[in-house]
């Protein structure tokens, strides 16, 4: 995996060009606002809800206003934590490691991680599930979604600031295969195209999985 300074360095840089630039992103992604209607209809009396790598908050909002207020939005960047805490400022935010986290076994009704493992190699995104399933409630779910493919796009420049960043996209079978591995059943997988004009293109994926 690439260092995690640089990952940490790229988001604590371009933090508020970053909100400026994507917090009001689903206005145009339709189906992203379909999969967070349902998953929060169907897991906001399940306990708090985990929003890992939520950036400045978008769909910690989203969600949020979808009636779980029971929610806890994450992220290692403290820039990001920072620029998620002015705009939200009834959410609870606070900065959490995927790979380490912090929290006790058993601490979440529910999580969502939406594009928060792009930065990570295969062996640290089944890392990353196997905390993710240590800390969810039985039978908790987890929706992610990631760039579905086998791209590695390398930036020194991003949202107008040097960055020194890989963004990797992944198989859809191969992601479930890992959180089958890692003791979640799989119960929904989506891929669509991209958004023309309002997102990078790349084909997206989306699975809705619970713990087993």
């Amino acid at each position: 995996m690439q260092d995690i300074k640089n990952i940490i360095d790229c988001y604590d840089k371009t933090a508020e060009n970053y909100a400026e630039k994507f917090y009001d992103e689903l206005i145009n992604k339709h189906l992203d606002r379909i999969l967070l209607n349902s998953f929060a209809s169907e897991n906001k009396n399940r306990g708090t809800l985990i929003d890992l790598g939520c950036g400045p908050g978008q769909t910690t909002k989203y969600l949020f206003d979808c009636g779980m207020t029971d929610i806890l939005g994450t992220d290692i960047s403290v820039n990001m934590i920072k620029a998620a805490k002015k705009i939200n400022p009834h959410i609870n935010f606070e900065t959490a490691d995927m790979l380490k986290l912090k929290y006790a076994d058993k601490s979440f009704g529910s999580a969502i991680a939406f594009y928060s493992i792009v930065h990570f190699d295969i062996d640290h995104v089944k890392k990353a599930f196997s905390e993710i399933n240590r800390t969810l409630k039985d039978n908790g779910q987890l929706l992610i979604s990631f760039h579905a493919g086998a791209e590695t796009v390398h930036m020194d420049n991003f949202l107008d600031h040097t960055v020194n960043i890989d963004f990797h996209s992944f198989e859809t079978a191969k992601i479930s295969e890992l959180l089958t591995e890692t003791g979640f059943e799989i119960l929904d997988v989506i891929e669509r195209h991209p958004y023309k004009d309002a997102e990078y293109p790349s084909r997206r994926a989306y699975i809705r999985s619970e713990k087993i």
